[in-house]
């Protein structure tokens, strides 16, 4: 079947590109490996379109990635951070003005009073009275949607009060894009150099889908392995994931679980050491899961989730480890890496403990890891246009970006699925 533009992945960055070239009247195929998933929002449904095979080999470590329309828009947390500076000094990327355009048209900006919850508040007020510049952070939320006390925003948001990429996916398919679920891209085609199209399984069998342009925006994880598979050998070779840790602690009120997850937070750490901190639980179930990998397991806290409150510290991550053509990861947790969230989880428990927390109920989580990118970076991967050494193949999401971030990366892929998009349009009429 014959398109003008095939995007693979349907993520933040891949339907911010669709979108924009369904928009421009390219007859558009976007493709997603996992199902569209209607059910959303409570920690049984999450399972269904959480992908938990890319347990990182970093202790406890683990990291996990939405497998279903929309990708880990589903699962993130709603804040939205614009495209760090360097990505314009030294990349001479400038992705202000999308940042302004994305900002302005989903409406983001931080919550009003009447949603900050009371364990987002006492953590803010703590932290402030230690003389950390603790901040309301602008979210991706629609307040007349959005219900106090819910705090489920990790989980699949149920009002649609969280914006996802499905909003975007939704008003392309609309405009006349194709969207095509459960099918999983293996390779990208191409003949003496030039994009042909994609081949891959899907439902019934191996599926083949031709077009002159192909966007690969499978994330962090998926897209190296595409373009492994596709012979350039020179993605994979390094990534970033983000560790982060929640710090948790009993207090004699509401808990963080009702809160919406980093509804406040600091910058201040983010050039030394090297951290982002915020107010954040996880959903309850995970929270149990935490308690029962402490060394000795600390059930005690178990039945008092409802009076936990957490602060998140996000690491900034060295590019370093492997990800091969199967998709195995190999990756150890950078020693400087993790002095970093030692560090926050020292400001963690003092922020805690002036909070109001019980110390000896003061726990930190295991490793997680959070939105990985780096794994097919400008310079070595794709040029400043976005396009790989295949004619016609570009790549957007935050794979391309070459360096640590720290930071959340919704709102990034977004600008560099539009920027991917405007290259296209300017140099295929």
């Amino acid at each position: 079947m014959e398109y003008d533009a095939i995007v693979v992945g349907s993520g933040p960055g891949g339907s911010a590109a669709a979108r924009e070239l369904t928009k421009a009247g390219k007859k558009v195929l976007l493709l997603e490996m996992g199902a569209d998933h209607q059910w959303i929002g409570n920690h049984l449904a999450c399972l269904t379109y959480m992908d938990m095979s890319n347990a990182l080999p970093l202790g406890h470590e683990i990291m996990v990635r939405g497998i279903t329309t929309g990708g880990s828009s589903l699962i993130f947390c709603g804040t939205a951070t614009r495209p760090i500076g360097w990505i314009k000094t030294k990349l001479g990327i400038d992705l202000d003005a999308l940042a302004d355009e994305t900002e302005e048209e989903i409406g983001i900006r931080p919550l009003p009073e009447k949603l900050q919850g009371e364990g987002s508040r006492r953590i803010a007020e703590a932290a402030r009275a230690l003389g950390i510049d603790w901040q309301p952070l602008p979210k991706f939320i629609n307040p007349d949607k959005c219900l106090p006390d819910c705090g489920d925003c990790m989980l699949g948001c149920k009002t649609g009060a969280k914006w996802t990429a499905r909003d975007y996916i939704k008003e392309a398919v609309q405009k006349g894009m194709e969207l095509r679920t459960r099918v999983n891209i293996e390779q990208v085609i191409h003949e003496n150099g030039v994009v042909k199209g994609v081949r891959g399984q899907g439902l019934e069998g191996p599926v083949e889908f031709r077009a002159p342009v192909v966007v690969l925006s499978a994330g962090g994880l998926g897209t190296p392995v595409i373009l492994l598979r596709s012979g350039i050998e020179e993605a994979g070779k390094g990534f970033f994931c983000d560790p982060m840790v929640c710090t948790y602690g009993v207090y004699p009120g509401k808990g963080s679980i009702y809160d919406v997850p980093m509804t406040f937070g600091t910058w201040q750490f983010h050039d030394d050491p090297g951290v982002m901190m915020s107010d954040l639980a996880e959903p309850w179930l995970l929270q149990w899961f935490s308690m029962a990998q402490q060394l000795p397991p600390r059930l005690d806290n178990v039945p008092l989730v409802k009076r936990v409150l957490g602060v998140m510290t996000k690491a900034k991550d060295p590019v370093s480890g492997t990800i091969d053509r199967n998709g195995r990861l190999r990756k150890p947790l950078e020693e400087v890496a993790r002095k970093r969230l030692e560090t926050g989880d020292r400001t963690a428990r003092e922020i805690l403990r002036k909070a109001g927390a019980d110390p000896k109920s003061l726990v930190t989580s295991p490793i997680k890891g959070s939105h990985p990118g780096g794994s097919a970076p400008i310079g070595k991967v794709v040029n400043k246009d976005l396009e790989t050494q295949i004619k016609g193949l570009y790549v957007a999401d935050a794979s391309v970006v070459p360096d640590q971030l720290g930071t959340p990366v919704v709102m990034l892929c977004i600008c560099l699925g539009k920027y991917a998009a405007h290259k296209i349009l300017e140099t295929r009429h």
